[in-house]
């Protein structure tokens, strides 16, 4: 464990849920575990019942989690969705919307999520960035809390190597990566973008009218496809509806049904879209390329970014 530092205070925050605005100067004393989240990002959400689970067992032990919700998307800055998501999750813990990036800034933090472990000085002692480790983050709060045998020494983090699964892909042309050649974006316009057959591993294409705003893609008209050839076990969508109502996709893989491969928010093919937020699309049983397409059933679907599983 080292020492790295003085943790920078809170600052900018929008809305507090959870509690009443908290600083970590008033925290002196307590050992405190900041986790920077957002409610879209399917990393954040697989690292949340170990959060929860880590307040359940040490909070009376002197162990404060601080959830800096700092969005990816503007729908992320709306306190009712975050509410929404705290709720959903179970998060019992202070949650703090950072929605100008201030204590994001204040920290230097460039992750979703991302785990700074403070001491009962208000030092920062361990950081984590990503999925995982959760034993050795446990095995810190335990250390920092007095819960180990005398002597013994926390964990360190050690370098895990995986097999590669395609990269986190935006659909707005502000962070757009890998839009499958020939075709460009036309960034800001309506546009009819044509069909491309075989496009190459962890690259999208669009097919039909899409408009490609900043932060996402969203259909002008009925069946118009996103598509995707990925490298994955699961395949998760940021999705909005810009109708005001309920709006649906059909979802095919390999040009079929999904049939058992089915996501868990998808059913008999389809994805209705009730609210912005990540959907779950493709559910396979071991890490395989495949090709997704999603098929606007009308128009103002709103299609952020794809995220990915193993």
């Amino acid at each position: 464990m080292m020492n790295i530092g003085n943790a920078p205070e809170l600052a900018g925050i929008a809305d507090w849920i959870n509690s009443q605005p908290l600083t970590l100067a008033s925290l002196r004393g307590k050992v405190v575990l900041v986790d920077f989240w957002t409610y879209s990002c399917i990393n954040c959400v697989r690292t949340l019942p170990h959060l929860t689970k880590w307040d359940e067992t040490y909070r009376d032990k002197g162990l404060v989690i601080i959830g800096i919700h700092t969005p990816e998307f503007a729908f992320e800055m709306d306190l009712k969705n975050v509410q929404n998501a705290v709720k959903q999750h179970n998060i019992h813990y202070s949650v703090a919307l950072d929605n100008a990036f201030k204590t994001w800034l204040n920290f230097k933090n460039r992750y979703w999520p991302a785990h700074y472990l403070i001491d009962r000085e208000g030092k920062v002692v361990y950081t984590h960035f990503g999925e995982g480790n959760y034993d050795i983050t446990e095995s810190n709060i335990r250390y920092l809390l007095g819960l180990t045998p005398k002597g013994e020494i926390p964990l360190e983090a050690k370098e895990i190597t995986t097999d590669p699964i395609t990269p986190e892909t935006y659909l707005g042309s502000e962070r757009a990566e890998r839009f499958a050649p020939p075709s460009v974006i036309i960034p800001e316009h309506p546009f009819d973008y044509p069909n491309i057959d075989n496009i190459t591993l962890n690259s999208w294409s669009l097919e039909g009218k899409w408009i490609v705003e900043k932060q996402r893609s969203v259909s002008k008209q009925a069946h118009a496809k996103l598509k995707l050839h990925f490298n994955a076990k699961k395949v998760f969508l940021v999705l909005g509806s810009g109708t005001g109502q309920p709006i649906s996709a059909k979802i095919t893989l390999n040009g079929q049904g999904l049939g058992k491969n089915s996501g868990a928010d998808v059913k008999n093919d389809e994805v209705t879209i009730t609210k912005d937020t990540l959907y779950e699309l493709v559910s396979l049983s071991s890490l395989e390329e495949g090709y997704l397409e999603v098929h606007a059933l009308e128009p103002g679907l709103q299609a952020y970014a794809f995220t990915f599983g193993r």
